[in-house]
């Protein structure tokens, strides 16, 4: 599907200047003359009156039309919604604030007092470059390579060139599954420690990689947390009162196993989830100290105790 945010582009432009050039937007968004022609036919689906003109030298509406006509209010009810939800989030990162206030003034007058009344928020969440965003939507939709320079969790800078496939919102925060040409697999790039893109969007070179449905879906959705692989382990974790009634009715993994059962005399349950690296789900289980223990596989149970042993060590 084409890109709204290179639509509403070039309807403004058209409402403003009464057409728009296939240059102006290939140089905007930086993609081929070939993408904006999709981008004209994906219009015109969606019941625009958009032809080219030779007499204007550009792109140009045969009749008065209005991009908003397209949404019926349902679906605006529930996009204002989600822009309320994500106001401090910045969880819809490709929508203009200006076209959300004309949804509002359009469309949704009576809503207003509510809509107000709605918000949303995590205790932790970090900014993101939202042409940054812009940039890997258009990479996954023409399955364009980007090179970009990264900052991993210890401070060290290096570039990469990845194949996006997947972006993700986890706790708040935006990830992107990708092919990592360096490492030769599928890594999670956590967004906010992308500092830039490097090179001409335009030049970058096609995907190398083709990841098919299955692959992609598995490493989505295989494993708890946010570090996504192609390969799982069944990890147990056993959990103590007082939190048993808050695990219980806790939904961790679609194929979670939770079985209540004893452990020296007294009430746990243990908790079989897939997991595909330990980092998340080790300090999760920190997080309900001293409550929750790491049971089995022994090299999982092992990471957990060199956590709990470097907290004792440094803290003692």
């Amino acid at each position: 599907m084409a890109s709204l945010h290179r639509i509403f582009f070039v309807h403004d432009e058209i409402m403003k200047f009464g057409k728009v050039t296939t240059k102006k937007i290939v140089d905007a968004f930086e993609i081929t003359t070939r993408q904006v022609q999709r981008d004209i036919r994906e219009m015109k689906q969606m019941g625009a009156p958009v032809e080219y003109s030779a007499e204007v030298g550009g792109y140009t509406y045969k009749r008065p039309w209005n991009i908003l006509d397209y949404a019926d209010k349902k679906t605006l009810l529930f996009y204002l919604f989600a822009s309320k939800m994500a106001t401090n989030l910045s969880l819809m990162p490709v929508v203009s604030r200006r076209l959300l206030s004309e949804i509002e003034d359009v469309f949704l007058k009576n809503y207003s007092e509510v809509l107000e009344r709605i918000s949303y928020e995590f205790s932790d969440t970090e900014p993101f470059s939202t042409e940054l965003v812009t940039k890997i939507i258009d990479s996954m939709q023409t399955k364009t390579a980007i090179d970009i320079q990264y900052c991993n969790v210890s401070g060290e800078i290096s570039r990469r060139t990845i194949e996006p496939w997947h972006l993700v919102n986890y706790g708040g925060r935006w990830y992107v599954l990708a092919w990592c040409r360096e490492s030769f697999e599928l890594r999670t790039f956590y967004i906010s420690r992308i500092i830039k893109t490097l090179g001409k969007f335009a030049q970058r070179e096609p995907f190398s990689k083709e990841i098919d449905e299955p692959m992609l879906n598995k490493c989505l959705h295989e494993g708890y947390g946010i570090f996504k692989t192609d390969s799982t382990r069944e990890v147990t974790i056993r959990f103590y009162e007082p939190i048993l009634n808050f695990i219980r009715h806790r939904k961790w993994h679609p194929k979670q196993r939770i079985k209540k059962t004893q452990f020296e005399d007294k009430p746990c349950i243990e908790l079989k989830i897939p997991v595909g690296d330990y980092t998340e789900i080790t300090s999760m289980i920190l997080s309900l100290a001293p409550n929750a223990e790491a049971v089995s596989p022994p090299d999982f149970r092992e990471q957990w105790l060199q956590r709990v042993n470097g907290i004792l060590e440094r803290f003692k």
